[in-house]
């Protein structure tokens, strides 16, 4: 477990703060420091104190390896500047201490683990998690931009630098924050993008070898668990570790999904995939029952501390929270979970699920549907959308006849204009389809949805359009997605489950190599209208680097609604499991509900909505996913007493 927890108060003011919750790393000069999961500690010449916390898995030399992690002992110097941070591959926070009382805190190039701040009472408290702020105890009116990020953007979390409370701030990727006796101030590091280069065969192999790399830096000797499913990702990393390390070293775990009892297992196309590649590689692989028929308020019971002290609400964190309690009862020693997560993204902008256009018959028009949509946030389409030509293009017009009740904004003026809509587009809106309207969310007002804009686009996107250009827009894309899904409540659980039961997770794809690799990709290499599948360049490698059964990777991807596409897993959880009792009493008791800002969120729209659930209609469509938004963040629950507004 990596914890921290930091208090800085000014000179006169009393400490009523730091009951100790962690093992002391300093004290003194209005300064506490407190944390656990430390690896290293060390003073410089200048008197200056280090404290490297978390998960380290080595350095990153010029040739793109990883050295051992122990070489930092030898000499940690290199990171004493914030700017040689990014040399080091893992999930941590550094800390240095000046002798006046003073320090800084940073995290790794990605911002894995958060912090948090609060200033209050003539100090400012620094945590890793909410529960060791004051506004635990004491509760806050809601920060509406946070808490319309999470209600209507996919990953149901706030923004990087947002929370879901009115003065409690989170650090930014590649940000860093100095405290010193009671005031705070925030320091941020340069980012540079990749540029987008001709990549040739060669390059084909150095994916490989650096993915190989990228497993094998983070395997442990005592065993490895991957959790399966029956995709590309999964499957490919355990291919991986078997080749690297034999099959009696690792072993892996899927979860069997009953939502409800009238649609039985969901996922069960998955299942029989994994059970055949694990057959295939020979490795054992445990089924943990995902069964929400019955039990889900014992289930929220267990996991509110943490989805509470980390803003998660998703149904993708409680299955990771089980698979991990599972895994646990199975642990063999100091295990690494490997999950295949981020790949989508980094790979094909996440469109890499069959999921755009569906087809009965052909999986590979399917395949072909994504990559579509990833073309049109591509550069191809970009200068098309700079130069005012788009609506020419066959793919837009294929896709914008599928969308027709969608509304759109009109196309922005001027090239850094059009670069920041793209980019909201993305990440700012809850349908993934460039010119996306904020029209189209109800659950805002007009005046919500202007705030909503105009302040996360002004602190995620402004500083950086004048930077994107055709040859870095891919970087820049994988950059952003740190702030946005990478950190949501359905990616960042896997790490925070994890640790709450004793367990570490990685995701060899969140590798900086990896990362920078797939950042200067073409669009011609699977991303774009080219014949190279989705994940071009992974499925290569499965073909021509290691062991793997391409014949398995045939029919239906996942779940029901590969075959039925009216199925929806979210209305199952919502209308038919034991969820529905606890989202009930929730909701009758409007205590999430009656702290949002009538200003900012649409009471009238919101009030019908829970109004029809509890009425017992099965809502479809964007109504059930506003719903089921509204439930799960009202049955996790927030800090404080109930607060009103206007």
């Amino acid at each position: 477990m990596t914890s921290l927890r930091i208090i800085s108060r000014a000179a006169d003011t009393r400490d009523t703060l730091s009951t100790p919750l962690y093992p002391s790393l300093y004290s003194g000069n209005g300064l506490c420091v407190e944390g656990e999961g430390l690896f290293l500690r060390w003073r410089n010449d200048e008197e200056e104190q280090f404290f490297l916390l978390g998960d380290i898995i080595g350095l990153r030399g010029a040739d793109g390896m990883l050295s051992s992690a122990s070489m930092l002992q030898l000499n940690p110097k290199p990171l004493e500047d914030p700017n040689g941070i990014p040399r080091l591959e893992g999930r941590f926070l550094l800390v240095k201490v000046e002798a006046t009382g003073a320090c800084e805190v940073w995290t790794d190039q990605f911002g894995k683990i958060d912090v948090y701040w609060q200033a209050i009472d003539g100090a400012v408290v620094l945590g890793t998690s909410l529960d060791l702020l004051p506004v635990a105890r004491t509760g806050a009116p809601p920060d509406s931009v946070g808490v319309a990020h999470a209600l209507t953007v996919y990953g149901a979390r706030p923004a990087k630098k947002h929370t879901l409370y009115q003065g409690v701030q989170r650090l930014g990727v590649d940000q860093g924050i100095r405290l010193a006796h009671g005031c705070y101030e925030l320091r941020n590091r340069s980012f540079e993008a990749a540029m987008v280069e001709p990549y040739g065969d060669r390059d084909l192999h150095r994916y490989a070898d650096l993915f190989l790399e990228a497993i094998r830096a983070r395997a442990s000797s005592d065993g490895n668990v991957v959790y399966l499913s029956s995709g590309w990702d999964s499957t490919s990393i355990l291919a991986c570790l078997v080749h690297l390390l034999g099959k009696r070293k690792v072993r892996a775990v899927i979860g069997r999904m009953q939502y409800s009892s009238r649609s039985g297992v969901c996922n069960q196309f998955e299942i029989d995939r994994a059970q055949a590649m694990a057959d295939y590689f020979g490795v054992r692989l445990d089924i943990v029952e995902l069964d929400y028929r019955s039990g889900a308020e014992h289930l929220l019971n267990r996991v509110r501390g943490l989805f509470q002290a980390q803003q998660f609400a998703s149904f993708t964190g409680l299955n990771h929270w089980l698979l991990a309690e599972g895994t646990a009862k199975t642990a063999n020693g100091k295990e690494t979970i490997f999950t295949g997560e981020i790949s989508d993204g980094a790979h094909n902008l996440g469109f890499s699920q069959f999921g755009t256009i569906f087809h009965p018959v052909s999986m590979a028009f399917r395949e072909y549907s994504d990559k579509m949509a990833s073309y049109l946030f591509g550069p191809t389409f970009l200068e098309q959308l700079i130069q005012g030509s788009h609506e020419q293009d066959p793919i837009w017009q294929i896709f914008r006849q599928r969308n027709a009740g969608t509304i759109l904004d009109p196309v922005a003026k001027g090239r850094r204009a059009v670069v920041r809509q793209l980019l909201a587009s993305f990440y700012l809106r809850n349908g993934r389809f460039p010119l996306y309207s904020l029209d189209n969310t109800p659950l805002l007002t007009k005046r919500g949805r202007d705030l909503f804009a105009e302040e996360s686009e002004r602190i995620y996107l402004d500083d950086i359009c004048d930077q994107v250009s055709t040859d870095t827009l891919y970087a820049w894309y994988l950059h952003l997605y740190n702030s946005f899904h990478w950190q949501g409540a359905t990616v960042a659980t896997l790490d925070h489950t994890a640790e709450a039961h004793g367990l570490r997770c990685v995701s060899p794809f969140h590798d900086s190599a990896m990362i920078e690799f797939l950042s200067a990709m073409p669009e011609g290499w699977g991303r774009g209208l080219d014949f190279h599948p989705t994940k071009y360049p992974l499925k290569w490698m499965l073909r021509n680097r290691v062991a793997y059964p391409n014949h398995l990777q045939v029919g239906p991807h996942s779940y029901i609604y590969d075959v039925r596409p009216d199925f929806s897993l979210i209305g199952e959880l919502l209308h038919a499991s034991s969820f529905k009792d606890a989202f009930t009493r929730a909701l009758h008791a409007r205590r999430f509900v009656d702290w949002l800002d009538t200003s900012i969120f649409n009471r009238a729209y919101i009030d019908d909505l829970i109004a029809r659930y509890l009425n017992g209609e099965e809502l479809r469509g964007a109504a059930m996913r506003d719903c089921c938004m509204l439930a799960l963040h009202s049955a996790i629950g927030i800090y404080g007493p109930s607060l009103s507004h206007g």
